[in-house]
Parts: C-alpha cells; sequence; structure tokens
C-alpha cells in the first residue's frame, strides 16, 4: 500500500552526523551550513507545515514540535548492503498519537513505502528492509498520526548503502547489530542466497523469515521482496477483564485488513491506465475486472489480492504486472459504542483503531466513567452486545457470549499506553456511567455530583455550591448502603465519601 508521497528525480543530498555538534555534513549540502548560531540539538516544525524541506539542517537527535509532540530520534546515516536497519523514535507525550509509520525508498524509486512503527519500552521501532548494494541511498522519513487526525513529518533523512559498516564515511551514524545496545540501529536477520533491494512494492522480509518463502511469495517472477510487517511481534488475543497488548503491538493489523463486502477498493497497474480501477466489492465478496473477469476479494488482505491479481494478470494478459491494492473505504468491519457517548451507534473501522480514537469520535458525555468495557463476542453477532442489563447488574448471556476487556481512562491519561488498547471489527465498546454522589438539604445547588477518590464531605458540599444561609454545619449527615442495608451516619466535613453516598446538610433549629 503506497501513499502520495513527493516525486524526487534525484535523492536529496546526504549528510553524516556525530553527537559532536561541531560536525560538519560528509558532502555539501547548503549554503546555510554551518548555522550562524552554534548547532542546536533541536530543529522546529510549525504546527501545520507539511514535509520540511530536504536541505535543513537535520542534527543527531532532532525534536519535531507540533502543538503537541515532540520526537527524539538519533538519524541513521550510512546503511549496510543486505542488514536490516531498525529505527527507533522517543514520542513526547505519547498519548495522543494513533499511528507512527517510518516511510522510505532507494535512490532508483520514485515513490515511498512505509512500514509501521511499533511501541516498545517507551519507543517507537520499526525495521526497513535489506538493500542492496545497487540502492545507491535510502531515505527516509517518519510521519505521526494523532487521534484527532493531525499528521506531522519529520524531515527527509538520506544516508548511503556501504558494503559494510567499516566503509561507512568517518563520522558516519552506524552502529553494528547488538542486542544488548541502548540505541540499536542494525540487526543482522536471516542470510538469503539472493539479496534484494525494494523496487516498487512496499514488502518489507521479517527478521528471520525462510528465504523460500520469499521467493514463492513473487508470483511475477520479479525481483521483490515478501510481504510487509512491522517489526513488532504480531498480536495475541487479549484475555477477559484485563487490557493487554500496547497500543502498537497490533500494528500489523492495519496491514492485515481483510476485505469484505461493500468495502471499496482500488487497484492499480503500473503503466496500464486502463487497468486503474475504483471497485464496489459486492455482496458475494467478488468483483469483475477488465481481462481476467470475476475475482473473489472477500477474506483476502490487500497484499493477498495484489498477489491474486498479478498472477492472473501474467496468464498471457500482462508482461511483468506490478499491482497495487489499497483500501479506499472501509464499510464491512464496525465496531459499536453505547453507553455514557453523545453519538452511540455502529462506527465503520479504516484499519486499525484504538479505544481512544473511537471514543474521540463517539464523545463521551458528562455522566461518563473512567471506566470502559470492551465486549469482544466469542461468536458472529450483527450487533452491539451490552454487559449490564436494563436492572444494573452483569448480563450473563453476554458473558458466555463474549470476552470482557476492561480499561480505565485514567490510567491511559496517566501516559499507561498499554491500555489503550485496539479494538476489533465487532467489538462493542461500553462507556460505564460515572459513580455519582448526591447532595441534598441546605445547600445552594442541590444534585447529583460526579464521584472522584479524593472526595471529602467538605469538598462534595463546596462543589454542590456550599451551604445555605439556613444550614446546621454540625448536623450533617450521610446515608449509605452497607451490606444491603440502607444507613445514616453522622459524619464531620473532613470524613470521605464513597460512591453513592447521598449526604444530607439539616438546617439550622432556630
Amino acid at each position: 500500500m503506497r501513499g502520495s508521497w513527493p516525486h524526487w528525480s534525484a535523492p536529496p543530498c546526504t549528510r553524516s552526523w556525530t553527537s559532536d555538534s561541531s560536525s560538519r555534513p560528509s558532502s555539501p549540502c547548503s549554503s546555510a551550513w554551518p548555522p550562524s548560531s552554534r548547532t542546536s540539538r533541536t530543529e522546529s516544525a510549525t504546527p501545520g507545515a507539511g514535509l520540511l524541506s530536504s536541505s535543513a539542517m537535520i542534527p543527531a537527535a532532532f525534536l519535531l514540535l507540533a502543538s503537541a509532540w515532540s520526537i527524539n530520534h538519533q538519524p541513521i546515516d550510512c546503511f549496510v548492503k543486505d542488514r536490516f536497519a531498525q529505527l527507533e523514535i522517543e514520542v513526547k507525550p505519547a498519548l495522543d498519537v494513533t499511528s507512527v509509520r517510518a516511510f522510505f525508498k532507494s535512490a532508483r524509486e520514485d515513490e515511498y513505502h512505509y512500514v509501521q512503527m511499533a511501541l516498545t519500552q517507551g519507543r517507537f521501532t520499526a525495521k526497513l528492509p535489506r538493500p542492496r548494494e545497487k540502492a545507491q541511498s535510502v531515505t527516509y522519513y517518519i510521519e505521526i498520526t494523532g487521534a484527532d487526525g493531525t499528521v506531522r513529518k519529520t524531515p527527509e533523512i538520506t544516508g548511503q548503502v556501504a558494503k559494510s559498516a567499516e566503509a561507512c564515511a568517518s563520522g558516519a551514524r552506524v552502529a553494528d547489530a547488538g542486542p544488548d545496545g541502548d540505541v540499536r540501529v542494525w540487526a543482522s536477520g536471516g542470510s538469503r542466497s539472493k539479496p534484494r533491494d525494494f523496487t516498487g512494492v512496499d514488502k518489507v522480509l521479517r527478521e528471520g523469515e525462510p528465504a523460500g518463502e520469499s521467493a514463492s511469495s513473487s508470483s511475477s517472477g520479479t525481483d521483490a521482496p515478501p510481504a510487509s510487517a512491522s517489526a513488532a511481534p504480531a498480536p495475541t488475543p487479549l484475555p477477559a477483564q484485563a487490557p493487554s497488548a500496547a497500543p502498537f503491538r497490533a500494528a500489523e493489523e492495519l496491514l492485515e485488513y481483510s476485505i469484505g463486502a461493500e468495502d471499496i477498493v482500488k487497484v492499480a497497474v503500473l503503466g496500464h491506465d486502463d487497468l486503474t480501477q475504483t471497485i464496489v466489492v459486492q455482496p458475494d465478496g467478488t468483483f469483475i475486472y477488465p481481462l481476467i473477469g470475476r475475482v473473489k476479494a472477500a477474506d483476502l488482505t490487500p497484499k493477498e489480492l495484489e498477489r491474486k491479481i498479478t498472477t492472473l494478470l501474467a496468464q498471457g494478459f500482462v508482461r511483468n504486472p506490478q499491482v497495487t491494492v489499497s483500501v479506499q473505504e472501509y464499510r464491512s468491519k464496525t465496531v459499536f459504542v453505547v453507553g455514557e457517548v453523545s453519538r452511540p451507534g455502529s462506527y465503520s473501522m479504516s484499519g486499525r483503531m484504538t479505544v481512544l480514537e473511537l471514543l474521540s469520535k463517539a464523545g463521551p458525555t458528562s455522566a461518563a466513567g473512567v471506566e470502559v468495557v470492551i465486549v469482544r463476542p466469542k461468536v458472529a453477532v450483527s450487533g452491539p452486545l451490552v454487559p449490564v442489563d436494563p436492572s444494573g447488574a452483569p448480563n450473563a448471556d453476554v458473558a458466555n457470549q463474549a470476552d470482557l476487556i476492561r480499561v480505565n481512562i485514567r490510567d491511559i491519561q496517566m501516559g499507561q499506553l498499554d491500555k489503550n488498547v485496539l479494538v476489533r471489527p465487532s467489538d462493542t465498546v461500553f462507556v460505564t456511567q460515572a459513580a455519582r454522589i448526591f447532595v441534598t438539604g441546605e445547600v445552594r445547588n442541590p444534585g447529583a455530583i460526579t464521584f472522584w477518590p479524593e472526595a471529602t464531605v467538605r469538598k462534595a458540599i463546596n462543589t454542590a455550591g456550599g451551604f445555605s444561609a439556613d444550614a446546621a454545619t454540625g448536623r450533617i449527615r450521610i446515608v449509605r448502603e452497607v451490606e444491603g442495608k440502607t444507613k445514616e451516619i453522622k459524619v464531620s466535613l473532613d470524613d470521605p465519601v464513597q460512591p453513592g453516598d447521598t449526604i444530607i446538610v439539616k438546617a439550622k433549629l432556630f
């Protein structure tokens, strides 16, 4: 799947950087070097700006500044042929980040390809494929997408491809493979008898994948690498009652999206405009395509459909076809949101989606609590599954049909990104009502208020507008349910309150 990225007839100028702020580029790139003041470790990008000029200064550790983010990344100046290159970046703050991708291309290419970056121990990482020496150079940049759809991009970074780490230019930022390094730049991976570079498709060899798999993945006989994947491990099923998997652990889910009925896909064949079609998948999961007729697309990923169409076109219709399939509109996969939200209902999944991203679309109400329950069905369902019945008791039927994953939004707000789990097709996201306390009697604004852990009688009364002129500040009672029985308890102003408490402020006797 390719993005719409700028075309360069030649790669941007190349620099070699070191941690020494006085370092110079290995080749002249701009008359603006050196800067008028002492070299800074940061570089700013105006919020809303697009890709920065390739002639801009890129320090050894640069910061991409937007309205809410900064990126710290050590640029790679030299790529070693037939070796994976692992990119690592640190994003602060990472709470609102929904996607981080690394876009790359060789000097011989006009279009960028990408891999999804996965969150690992506080850093986003991704492996770029192993370049052949004839790739000459590799240009890459990093793109961040927020929950509100905001996109920020780093400057382009270009590194030459060398035969070995020792052959890299003096001062170039390169480190050989090492599992225990603080910043691991290179990972060697398994060897292959016929190394490949990336020459027109966004496919990346997994580290340690057998060479035979990669050879069989190309039905057209072209020198193309195998299927795309990030360096993150494959997603594992989430257990009931506990959120699992970091938000980017399942980064491959976007790439592994299964096409379904009513999805709109675009099929493009390089050099054959007449074969570029935007198609609606029919209810039976098929569509009609020129030359080859009816094609079944249901349950195939875009990459699998690419290979299928490539194989069919190569059977006497198109010589060495280069096919790209992308999903334009995701209509077959939906997720449901119910409970304390402004816009309950079903939402189409445009690939990968976190629970926070979904909630930002549905809009929690002011009565929403901090706990969200994701109901993940074990069997096929056609509508939402609600984990509680009208009385508020647990729904036993749902417990038998689905797994329940409980997410505390406050944990995510405090930076625990592993709690911002990915939702899956047919999930029901149930936004609970916040625990409440009730303040009645001689206060200015009696009624229900939202409970919070540090709440005391005094704080609750202040939230309700404070005492009225007739309040007896020494005659305060709490009505509380204890072991199934309702009790009235005399309390002082500094006593804590509990969810469901009713605070009664009585009037003066005289």
